[in-house]
Parts: structure tokens; C-alpha cells; sequence
């Protein structure tokens, strides 16, 4: 390679440089609320003329608005600045559980308008249509005079290949090598984005909830299934075939080796919604008790408050398996922060404590761990923050 050609590699394109910067007066806007010019130039250290040519385009586009407001203080008065949060709305959608989710937010985060629908999941084209019928009653509620949706998230149950919208697995909804953005894209005149759930929720939680300022983080996000959101320098990880975080799979014993998962994964047998109640059914058969009408593991969960040993037992275990869990992701990812989310964080009560007692002396650096400050909103929130990222074609700025 010529003296040249290495100089060519190590530089940074004109185009790449702009966006990079378009991405830092976005970041910093969405930090600060309310600023000038100036104080966006000085604090990012760009010239005064870059900063007003990205501003004037970010106007233009109707992302970021003059506030009518003036800065205060001596010296000559400066307009001040926002993102146009009221009028750039995002429509996300959330296929986990037992209901459609849906909302209408801001790319500020205020929630506008909430949809839910029950449904039971049937065949992989019936479910097709479920989504498709879902977002045309969403897109049909109406929107003040300047409001847009810029953009569609869905957030899927499973893996997701993110450069083409294909659903590859999705055990729940019975979409297997789906091409769902390919099919949605003609009957929706608006970007979509198609992302894993998990993934979602945690960029919900870093922009608007409990991981906001932590850059290293991951969300145990726990209901039908187990799956993990991990963030690594503020960034996603994925890993190589999308599945990163399907934590699901992590083998709770040695008695899981050699065994067949081809739906849900080991772990989510023994601790998801479902392996809980499972768990809990025998033990109650066991102590030869009665079985109650509409069991779930919220009456697991209040028994065991209510002192019953049977449910003490079961939240035990459930405490083992997810500690077991937070060990393995703690010692692969090093996060500062693991949250936890889904329909057990209401449990929380119950299960943090005792997690972290069980990590004292088995793990080098044990996490901080805590409940999802978003619940249910994080997956929909997350939706906000990634169709905001395409549309803007925002990048991560790092400092030094």
C-alpha cells in the first residue's frame, strides 16, 4: 500500500464530516432544550459559519424551530433554538404479548395517543394482517395543522435482519424468513424501521428513562420470552448474525446440554412468563394445593409477599436463574448499569435485592441493577429514538 493510499484510508470524507457534526447540533439540542448558535458552536467546538449552515438546513427541514425566545444577560441578545418536538411525531409499534401496542409520540418523547388491541396469534399471514390493519387505524387519527410522522418502528418478538427488514425467526408469531419490510413498504408511504424489541426497549431507557448519561448498559427485558438490549459505547450491539442479547438460550444447567430448543430457548423454559407459572404449578401440586382460576405470575409473586412458602420457593429459583443470567452478561459485557424490565419487573421487590446477593464474590465487578423506569413505554419510546436516528441519518459523536 502506497504512502497515498494509507493518508486516503485515515481521512475522513467531507460528506462523513458534515454528517457528524449535523449528528453533534442534534445530540446537542436534544441535551439542552433550548440554546443559540453561538452556545453550539462554542460547545462543539465547530466554526460559527458550519454551525448556522447546519442549523439553517435543520429549519429548512423543519426539525428544529427558533423559539421566539431571546437569551438573557449582558452582551448582545441571541435567538434561541429548539427540536421541533411538538410538530415530528413517530408511530411505534410493539408485537410482544398478548396485545397490539401502539402509540403516537413526539421525538421528544411525550406519548400522544395510545392504541392497544387484544389479539390471539394465529397464523404467520393472519398475523401479517393484524399489523397491517393496525397501523392504517393508527395513521387514521387525526394530527394538528404543522404535525408529521416521520417515520413507522416495529418492534418484533425475535431475530431481525436489520439491512433488509426480514423477520429470520420470530417463534410467537410463527414468522419465519418473513420479508416484512419489504412487504409493508408498498402499502405505507413513510420510512419503517423494523427492530428487535429488546433492542428497542433499551434505547427507550437510555434517551428517556433509567439509562440516560450510562453509555454501557443492557436491559433484561423478561415476559413470553427473556431477551437482552445491549448498548457498548452508547451504540447497539447486534453481533454477527443479529442475535446478540437472545439470552434466552443461556443454558441454566448442565441438564440443558444436548437438548433441542427450536422455539424458546432454555432459560425462558424455567423464568419467562410462562416458565414461572410452569415452575409454580408443580410446586403447587406438590404441596397438594389447588390450582386457582386465571394463575399467572402475578399471583406467584403477591403469594410470596404474602409469606406462602410454595411461591417462596419458586421466586427463588426464579432469583437463581436470573442471577445466574446477570453473572454471565455482567462477565461478557462489563455494563455499568443492568435494568430490568417486562412484565417481572414488577416483581422487582422481590427479586433485586436477592439478585444482588447472590452475585457477591461470584462476579470480578458486580453491576448497578435496577427496574425499568419506562415499563411497558420503553419498547414504544425506543421506537422514537431509532426512527429519529434513520430519518435524521443521526450518527453517535464520541468525545475524546
Amino acid at each position: 500500500m502506497s504512502l497515498q493510499q494509507v493518508h486516503k484510508s485515515k481521512t475522513i470524507a467531507q460528506a462523513d464530516m458534515r454528517n457528524i457534526n449535523r449528528s453533534a447540533v442534534l445530540e446537542f439540542l436534544r441535551q439542552t432544550k433550548l440554546t443559540s448558535r453561538t452556545e453550539i458552536a462554542k460547545q462543539l467546538q465547530i466554526s460559527m459559519p458550519t454551525a448556522m449552515r447546519i442549523i439553517e438546513q435543520l429549519v429548512e427541514e423543519g426539525l428544529v424551530i427558533y423559539t421566539g425566545e431571546k437569551e438573557s444577560g449582558k452582551g448582545r441578545s441571541r435567538n434561541l433554538l429548539s427540536l421541533n418536538t411538538e410538530n415530528n411525531l413517530v408511530v411505534g409499534i410493539n408485537l410482544s404479548g398478548s396485545q397490539l401496542e401502539g402509540c403516537i409520540a413526539t421525538i421528544g418523547g411525550d406519548i400522544i395517543q395510545l392504541f392497544n388491541e387484544p389479539v390471539t396469534w394465529k397464523t404467520a399471514e393472519d398475523n401479517f394482517q393484524f399489523l397491517v390493519h393496525f397501523i392504517e387505524q393508527i395513521l387514521q387519527h387525526p394530527l394538528q395543522n404543522e404535525q408529521r410522522i416521520l417515520g413507522i418502528a416495529i418492534a418484533v418478538p425475535g431475530f431481525i435482519d436489520r439491512l433488509t427488514g426480514n423477520i429470520r425467526v420470530a417463534p410467537s408469531l410463527d414468522w419465519y424468513n418473513l420479508p416484512l419490510q419489504s412487504r409493508l413498504e408498498p402499502l405505507f408511504d413513510l420510512p419503517l424501521v423494523i427492530e428487535n424489541d429488546v433492542n428497542l426497549a433499551i434505547l427507550g431507557e437510555y434517551w428517556f428513562g433509567a439509562a440516560g448519561g450510562v453509555d454501557d448498559v443492557v436491559m433484561l427485558l423478561v415476559g413470553t420470552g427473556i431477551g437482552a438490549g445491549i448498548l457498548l459505547d452508547g451504540k447497539l450491539h447486534r453481533g454477527f448474525h443479529g442475535a446478540s442479547g437472545e439470552v434466552g438460550y443461556l443454558l441454566p444447567d448442565i441438564h440443558s446440554l444436548n437438548q433441542k430448543y427450536p422455539g424458546f430457548g432454555a432459560l425462558e423454559l424455567m423464568t419467562s412468563e410462562e416458565g414461572i407459572v410452569s415452575r409454580a404449578k408443580a410446586k403447587c401440586q406438590q404441596y397438594g394445593l389447588l390450582i386457582k382460576e386465571n394463575f399467572s405470575s402475578d399471583t406467584v409473586f403477591e403469594a410470596a409477599r404474602e409469606g406462602e412458602g410454595w411461591a417462596l420457593e419458586v421466586v427463588a429459583g426464579t432469583v437463581d436463574y436470573l442471577s445466574m443470567a446477570i453473572a454471565n452478561i455482567s462477565v461478557c459485557f462489563d455494563p455499568e448499569l443492568i435494568l430490568l424490565g417486562g412484565h417481572i419487573a414488577s416483581a422487582a421487590d422481590l427479586l433485586l435485592v436477592p439478585i444482588q446477593n447472590r452475585l457477591q464474590g461470584v462476579i470480578p465487578h458486580i453491576p448497578r441493577i435496577e427496574k425499568s423506569q419506562l415499563n411497558s413505554q420503553a419498547v414504544l419510546l425506543g421506537s422514537v429514538v431509532l426512527t429519529f436516528q434513520k430519518v435524521t441519518e443521526y450518527s453517535k459523536v464520541f468525545t475524546a
